[in-house]
């Protein structure tokens, strides 16, 4: 994109925020609460949730006949294996919301961040130790979280060259571990997919149900999940391991071990414009305007995906580099990254406020 381009997106933005905050919390009374949430769960988190657990169950049993040196199995079907896993995840990981946060669920799947290298503490502690309940499913589910999901995996495959031999310690260990997050995943699956599980609590918001009193709440929550995940991207994956924090300390990237980091990075963006256009949000937003005279809450729409996708192209670039944040030439495609991702945070927030009553606060502008 050209700095006039830039410039000229920019000053748009800033037009069409300017319209939007300038009457806050002016809800459109046509936004429909009940179909988003319908819409969302049917064509997003459960269409989302299906591909991880597609992925895992794919891992654990290239894992299975890697370790049992099954005739055909080798350490490449591992890897694209780990490698679809990591996406699938990346892709769903903003949905923080509901099953996966039961039973640290979350942390248990990915213990991340992890500022003093606990996890992989952990991990080599019970590789030197030969330790082995850990090649249990069973019993290292009782274990430290950060023994048990994609960290852990991740330290095993790609920093212990014992992993690579089938039959190893290492490798009954890795294959544990995929079976742990498999069972993990399985159940977020059953308990969205279940009509009297947590999807019933989603689609019927009301007095008698514990999670969400108000058709708006399940709004809520996608919003949320929306401006925290541009939030994880941006200022977490992006910015910490860049150094440019408020300390100016730096944080460990995510999947540094096996240069996965932009794998992720573009994943967690894919789906962010998943949720956007297939899971119904910018179409609620956009169906708000009842009336089709609100051209700020369909301009600002429009501008906050050509954001994403922008940020996206840019990740794709560097998709393969195992060491972005070492290279001189990736850091700067990051840093670029920052400017649309702010602009589709801010943006979008706020017209979540404007089309459907909500408030989320004024977090999503804060920073540079």
């Amino acid at each position: 994109m050209t700095p006039f381009l830039r410039r000229c997106i920019a000053i748009g933005l800033a037009v069409v925020v300017g319209l939007v905050m300038a009457r806050p919390g002016m809800a459109q009374e046509g936004f429909d609460h009940a179909g988003l949430a319908r819409r969302t769960l049917e064509d997003h988190i459960r269409p989302g949730y299906a591909r991880l657990s597609a992925a895992t169950a794919t891992l654990a049993q290239a894992l299975t006949q890697f370790c049992d040196g099954t005739s055909g199995a080798d350490r490449s079907v591992v890897v694209t294996a780990f490698d679809g896993v990591v996406t699938a995840w990346g892709r769903i990981e903003h949905i923080d919301f509901g099953p996966i946060t039961s039973d640290n669920r979350r942390e248990r799947f990915y213990y991340w961040p992890d500022r003093r290298g606990i996890g992989a503490q952990q991990v080599a502690k019970a590789l030197r130790s030969g330790d082995e309940t850990v090649t249990d499913p069973e019993r290292l589910i009782g274990k430290s979280v950060a023994l048990q999901g994609l960290g852990a995996l991740e330290a095993i495959l790609f920093s212990d060259p014992a992993a690579h031999r089938p039959g190893s310690h290492a490798c009954r260990f890795s294959r544990a571990v995929a079976g742990a997050v498999d069972r993990l995943v399985k159940a977020v699956v059953g308990e969205w997919s279940d009509p009297q599980g947590f999807a019933a609590r989603w689609l019927a918001p009301g007095p008698g149900n514990a999670v969400y009193l108000k058709p708006a709440e399940t709004t809520l929550a996608l919003a949320k999940a929306y401006d925290r995940g541009i939030e994880r991207i941006r200022d977490t994956r992006i910015a910490g391991p860049l150094g440019f924090t408020p300390q100016q300390r730096k944080s460990p990237p995510p999947l540094l071990p096996s240069g996965r980091s932009m794998l992720l990075v573009t994943a967690n963006i894919q789906g962010i414009i998943d949720l956007v256009e297939r899971g119904g949000i910018g179409a609620a937003i956009v169906a708000s305007d009842v009336a089709g005279k609100d051209v700020a809450i369909r301009f600002g729409m429009e501008l906050s995906v050509k954001e994403l996708r922008t940020a996206l192209a840019v990740a794709e670039e560097i998709r393969g580099v195992k060491r972005p944040f070492e290279e001189a030439k990736a850091k700067q495609r990051m840093i670029a990254m920052g400017f649309p991702l702010k602009n589709a945070r801010t943006q979008a927030v706020a017209l979540f406020e404007r089309a459907a009553g909500l408030s989320l606060g004024f977090n999503a502008s804060d920073g540079d």
